[in-house]
């Protein structure tokens, strides 16, 4: 070959490379501008993922540091529908394995075909959840998030309320403090290798979560726990249809128990109806009769209408009020004002509502917080009814005095029988001891008591506990709440049950109630018991059916302590 055929040879050669060089630059350049987007979503749909980090809800303890409430992990299955390929066929091998409908699970892995993250089974077995990592899929995955127990079951079930499976509260402390418990979730974006695991996380594309706060009540679990059980042995004998009980520390505001019959296990919510799920003992009014007494007859001590060994002439049991007869139980004649109360005379208490008049009597029954929310810390609490007083008349006046035509709830008596017992002044009632974080460090405390108002003069509080609602328990209606060696004081209470849909009361229905404390001559510990349509047959009066069982819990309580 001569020169110039090997000179033309190479001109050829080093030209066809050059026009490769030139092919090849000209492909990346397509590849980086044009093909760039489109590649960089395929790399990142098959190799980066995404995942949410659930914070861990924080620990709900009682006063002495039980738990109440908790947070477990358990596992859940996800899916990447973006990079399953054959959907169908995951869905198959998923639903054996999960005993599901194939079609169900089919329809979430394509409702977002390209969704990065679905939920496909939560909260599922751990067996179940150790099969489904050996599956040879992709985009299928096990997350470990929280689940709510309560260790305790139905223990403060109303007071604690529960939350849903993606954490959120729904009743209770549980809502009230939803935002305080929950934390703030985060979430991870991170590069996996062809089977799928994590090899490195994505800077700027992880935020890690913020547990939620530890809360520490004022309950205490064992009280709660006699409480409950001893309400419920109540309701249970007298077959009635719900009831409810708490215990306060009236120098503090201090709930120790507050429970409600039927009783419900937040580890059972959603299978609970709403009718038993609602915390009664802040949610239902009713006409309180004549536990209701003290309150009236004490502003009407401070405010002079009447004089502690005055006589009163309560109409031999019959007392006509121009169209209207006002009866009791028993036929009095003459009565002084505190045997008016001890032996729980209407037609006493009607005639010190007389003295007193509409505006007095007005004012006693606001003084003591009736018509207003005690400010307990849960969601839902009632108001009561306290109508305006100019709708009030003749009626009113000798019905109020003797715990009708009015309604409160049973916080609301509790709070206001333990502001007497407080020298005359009401404080909030107080559910929240204090807020730990997570590292055990308290972030807000709460320890003082919360004065609200002055009911009744300290002097007038003070004869009303030691001289008259002592001897309601030792000679008057509430004997069966006297516990020998303990100063019992109380008040009974036996009320009709008003019709809902007109005017008077139901046929024999009825709620018996009783307010009690001890001792009286320094209160430590009031509790209110209140059973709702006890069975007529068996007993429905306040000093039968809940005097009894008020002093089984202050028995209790005094022993626990």
């Amino acid at each position: 070959m001569n020169a110039t055929v090997r000179n033309t040879f190479a001109q050829i050669v080093f030209g066809l490379i050059i026009a490769a060089m030139i092919a090849l630059v000209g492909r990346l350049v397509y590849i980086n501008i044009k093909l760039a987007p489109k590649l960089n979503k395929l790399a990142i749909r098959e190799h980066q993922a995404y995942r949410p980090l659930p914070a861990i809800r924080g620990t709900i303890y009682d006063r002495r540091g039980r738990i109440l409430a908790a947070t477990k992990l358990v596992p859940s299955l996800f899916a990447d529908p973006a990079i399953i390929e054959d959907k169908i066929s995951a869905a198959d091998i998923l639903s054996a394995i999960l005993t599901e409908n194939p079609e169900k699970i089919l329809h979430l892995l394509q409702i977002k075909p390209k969704s990065r993250f679905v939920w496909l089974a939560r909260d599922i077995n751990t067996d179940i959840a150790d099969s489904i990592k050996k599956l040879p899929l992709r985009g299928i995955g096990i997350i470990y998030e929280p689940k709510r127990i309560y260790p305790g079951g139905t223990l403060a079930g109303h007071l604690l309320g529960a939350v849903s499976i993606d954490g959120k509260g729904l009743e209770g402390i549980e809502l009230k403090f939803d935002k305080i418990l929950a934390g703030t979730p985060g979430y991870e974006t991170y590069i996996r290798d062809a089977a799928g695991r994590k090899i490195w996380l994505v800077k700027n594309k992880c935020k890690p979560p913020i547990n939620g706060k530890h809360l520490i009540l004022t309950i205490d679990a064992v009280v709660q726990q006699f409480t409950q059980d001893i309400l419920a042995e109540t309701c249970k004998h007298y077959h009635a249809r719900s009831g409810a009980a708490i215990v306060m520390i009236p120098h503090t505001g201090e709930v120790l128990a507050l429970a409600c019959y039927p009783q419900v296990d937040p580890n059972k919510f959603a299978k609970v109806p709403p009718n038993v799920r609602r915390d009664r003992a802040i949610t239902d009014p009713f006409e309180p009769g004549s536990v209701f007494k003290p309150f009236v007859a004490s502003y009407a001590l401070q405010t002079s209408v009447v004089k502690m060994n005055e006589k009163i002439f309560c109409h031999n049991g019959a007392y006509t009020i121009g169209r209207r007869i006002l009866h009791d139980h028993h036929p009095y004649g003459e009565l002084t004002f505190q045997e008016i109360v001890i032996h729980s005379s209407n037609i006493g208490m009607g005639i010190i509502g007389q003295r007193l008049g509409n505006s007095r009597l007005y004012r006693a029954v606001r003084a003591f917080g009736f018509g207003e929310k005690t400010g307990i810390d849960l969601p839902g609490e009632d108001v009561g009814i306290v109508r305006p007083l100019h709708k009030w008349n003749d009626y009113s006046t000798t019905s109020i005095p003797m715990g009708q035509e009015i309604a409160v709830t049973a916080i609301q008596l509790i709070h206001a029988f333990a502001g007497l017992a407080n020298n005359g002044t009401l404080l909030k009632p107080k559910l929240i001891r204090a807020f730990v974080d997570e590292n055990g460090q308290i972030t807000a405390e709460d320890t003082e008591p919360q004065p609200q108002r002055q009911a009744v003069k300290p002097k007038i509080a003070k004869i009303m506990v030691t001289k008259v609602l002592r001897r309601v328990v030792t000679e008057g209606t509430g004997r069966r709440a006297d516990l020998k060696g303990y100063q019992v004081f109380g008040k009974t209470g036996t009320a009709q049950i008003p019709r809902r849909n007109g005017r008077g009361y139901e046929p024999n229905a009825y709620v018996a109630s009783f307010l009690g404390g001890a001792p009286a001559e320094n209160p430590q510990v009031v509790a209110l018991v209140t059973v709702r349509h006890p069975d007529r047959k068996i007993g429905h009066f306040g000093g039968t059916v809940s005097a009894p069982a008020v002093k089984r819990i202050l028995k209790e309580y005094f022993k626990y302590m």
